[in-house]
Protein backbone atom coordinates (compact mmCIF):
# COMPACT_ATOMS: atom_id res chain seq x y z
CA UNK A 1 0.00 0.00 0.00
CA UNK A 2 3.05 2.70 0.70
CA UNK A 3 4.68 1.43 -2.31
CA UNK A 4 1.22 2.59 -4.53
CA UNK A 5 1.08 5.73 -2.53
CA UNK A 6 4.76 6.62 -3.18
CA UNK A 7 4.26 5.63 -6.88
CA UNK A 8 0.81 7.74 -6.98
CA UNK A 9 2.62 11.10 -5.67
CA UNK A 10 5.74 10.86 -7.49
CA UNK A 11 3.34 10.51 -10.65
CA UNK A 12 1.41 13.79 -9.45
CA UNK A 13 4.51 15.41 -9.23
CA UNK A 14 5.73 13.97 -12.67
CA UNK A 15 2.30 15.86 -14.26
CA UNK A 16 2.78 19.22 -15.03
CA UNK A 17 0.13 21.63 -14.14
CA UNK A 18 -1.93 23.58 -16.79
CA UNK A 19 -4.18 26.16 -16.64
CA UNK A 20 -7.82 24.56 -16.35
CA UNK A 21 -11.44 26.30 -17.50
CA UNK A 22 -13.62 27.05 -14.43
CA UNK A 23 -16.03 24.51 -13.11
CA UNK A 24 -13.68 22.00 -13.03
CA UNK A 25 -13.06 19.92 -9.48
CA UNK A 26 -9.25 20.40 -9.61
CA UNK A 27 -9.14 24.46 -10.71
CA UNK A 28 -6.81 26.26 -8.90
CA UNK A 29 -7.33 29.73 -7.64
CA UNK A 30 -5.68 32.61 -9.94
CA UNK A 31 -6.86 35.73 -12.10
CA UNK A 32 -9.26 34.66 -15.13
CA UNK A 33 -8.02 35.33 -18.74
CA UNK A 34 -10.73 34.67 -21.73
CA UNK A 35 -10.15 33.84 -25.30
CA UNK A 36 -13.15 33.35 -27.50
CA UNK A 37 -13.42 32.22 -31.22
CA UNK A 38 -11.75 29.53 -33.61
CA UNK A 39 -9.99 27.91 -30.32
CA UNK A 40 -10.48 24.56 -29.59
CA UNK A 41 -12.07 24.90 -25.57
CA UNK A 42 -13.39 28.54 -25.67
CA UNK A 43 -13.60 30.28 -22.20
CA UNK A 44 -12.27 31.57 -19.34
CA UNK A 45 -9.15 29.97 -17.95
CA UNK A 46 -7.47 30.80 -14.34
CA UNK A 47 -3.42 31.53 -13.77
CA UNK A 48 -1.66 31.59 -10.86
CA UNK A 49 0.80 33.91 -12.92
CA UNK A 50 0.53 36.40 -15.24
CA UNK A 51 0.63 34.15 -18.63
CA UNK A 52 1.16 35.32 -22.44
CA UNK A 53 -0.73 35.29 -25.23
CA UNK A 54 0.41 32.00 -26.02
CA UNK A 55 0.42 30.28 -22.84
CA UNK A 56 -3.28 31.55 -23.00
CA UNK A 57 -4.23 30.32 -26.52
CA UNK A 58 -1.90 27.01 -25.50
CA UNK A 59 -4.38 26.49 -22.51
CA UNK A 60 -7.30 26.72 -25.07
CA UNK A 61 -6.14 23.96 -26.97
CA UNK A 62 -4.74 25.99 -29.56
CA UNK A 63 -6.10 27.18 -32.52
CA UNK A 64 -8.43 25.58 -35.07
CA UNK A 65 -8.10 24.67 -38.71
CA UNK A 66 -10.61 27.98 -38.93
CA UNK A 67 -8.48 30.54 -37.29
CA UNK A 68 -7.46 33.84 -38.95
CA UNK A 69 -4.07 33.92 -36.81
CA UNK A 70 -2.94 37.86 -38.92
CA UNK A 71 -6.20 38.73 -36.94
CA UNK A 72 -5.91 37.82 -33.38
CA UNK A 73 -7.90 41.03 -31.34
CA UNK A 74 -6.34 41.51 -27.61
CA UNK A 75 -8.85 43.48 -25.55
CA UNK A 76 -7.17 45.17 -22.46
CA UNK A 77 -9.57 44.55 -19.62
CA UNK A 78 -8.25 47.80 -17.96
CA UNK A 79 -8.17 49.82 -20.89
CA UNK A 80 -11.08 48.80 -23.07
CA UNK A 81 -8.18 49.04 -26.16
CA UNK A 82 -8.76 46.95 -28.50
CA UNK A 83 -5.02 45.82 -30.24
CA UNK A 84 -5.15 43.81 -33.47
CA UNK A 85 -2.38 41.12 -33.36
CA UNK A 86 -0.57 39.11 -36.04
CA UNK A 87 0.18 36.01 -34.62
CA UNK A 88 2.17 34.85 -37.42
CA UNK A 89 4.34 37.52 -37.71
CA UNK A 90 4.83 37.73 -33.51
CA UNK A 91 6.30 34.39 -33.55
CA UNK A 92 8.31 34.71 -35.80
CA UNK A 93 10.04 38.12 -34.08
CA UNK A 94 9.85 35.97 -31.17
CA UNK A 95 7.69 38.81 -29.72
CA UNK A 96 6.17 37.62 -26.09
CA UNK A 97 2.79 39.76 -25.32
CA UNK A 98 1.94 39.25 -21.48
CA UNK A 99 -2.09 39.29 -20.44
CA UNK A 100 -3.64 41.25 -17.50
CA UNK A 101 -6.07 40.15 -15.22
CA UNK A 102 -9.70 39.91 -17.25
CA UNK A 103 -7.88 40.68 -20.61
CA UNK A 104 -10.02 38.64 -23.69
CA UNK A 105 -8.27 37.46 -26.44
CA UNK A 106 -10.50 36.44 -29.62
CA UNK A 107 -9.41 34.08 -32.31
CA UNK A 108 -11.49 35.15 -35.81
CA UNK A 109 -12.44 33.06 -38.87
CA UNK A 110 -10.72 33.07 -41.57
CA UNK A 111 -11.97 33.84 -45.16
CA UNK A 112 -12.25 30.62 -46.30
CA UNK A 113 -14.26 29.41 -43.15
CA UNK A 114 -16.96 31.42 -44.36
CA UNK A 115 -16.68 31.05 -48.11
CA UNK A 116 -16.99 27.12 -47.01
CA UNK A 117 -20.33 28.08 -45.14
CA UNK A 118 -21.80 30.00 -48.21
CA UNK A 119 -21.03 27.87 -51.00
CA UNK A 120 -22.54 25.15 -48.75
CA UNK A 121 -25.69 26.93 -49.01
CA UNK A 122 -25.24 27.50 -52.41
CA UNK A 123 -24.87 23.69 -52.96
CA UNK A 124 -28.03 22.84 -51.03
CA UNK A 125 -29.88 25.62 -52.70
CA UNK A 126 -28.60 23.78 -56.12
CA UNK A 127 -29.75 20.67 -55.15
CA UNK A 128 -32.94 21.80 -54.36
CA UNK A 129 -33.39 23.58 -58.18
CA UNK A 130 -32.31 20.17 -59.50
CA UNK A 131 -35.01 18.35 -57.64
CA UNK A 132 -37.81 20.70 -58.61
CA UNK A 133 -36.68 20.28 -62.12
CA UNK A 134 -36.34 16.60 -62.33
CA UNK A 135 -39.59 16.29 -60.64
CA UNK A 136 -41.45 18.51 -63.16
CA UNK A 137 -39.49 17.25 -65.66
CA UNK A 138 -40.84 13.52 -64.64
CA UNK A 139 -44.52 14.80 -63.69
CA UNK A 140 -44.18 16.26 -67.68
CA UNK A 141 -43.99 12.75 -69.24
Amino acid sequence: MVVVLACLGLLALSCPVQAQQPGTSYEQPGSKYYVWGQVRNPGAFSFIASPDLLELLSASGGPTNDANLKQVLLIRAVSKKRTRIDLQAMLSTGQVIRLSPGDVVIVPSSAWYHMRDALSILATAAGFVTLYFTVMTWAGR
